[in-house]
């Protein structure tokens, strides 16, 4: 009773799929530093807009379609704890 070939290609190929776009997006960043076309404070700043925008937003857009009436209240400690601490800064 064991798992078929065919059942493991679908989330090995996600998996691959997942794993090439980090590498490729930190091939890019070494690819900028190397040749300076980013300097070191907009890679801070960058990395900052990364972390407080665009990170939150992925999270929301992938947790909104499995969020549900039934559902919902799973993630209210989640959300709070994220306020709380962007509000001490």
């Amino acid at each position: 009773m064991g798992i078929s070939a065919s059942e493991l290609i679908v989330p090995f190929a996600g998996a691959i799929q997942a794993a090439f776009s980090v590498l490729l997006t930190i091939a890019f960043g070494v690819a900028a530093a190397q040749f300076n076309l980013l300097s070191v404070s907009a890679a801070k700043e960058v990395s900052k807009l990364c972390v407080r925008m665009f990170l939150p937003a992925l999270l929301i857009y992938k947790i909104g379609s499995n969020l549900h009436q039934e559902t919902g209240v799973r993630y209210v400690p989640v959300l709070s704890e994220y306020h709380s601490h962007y509000r001490r800064k």
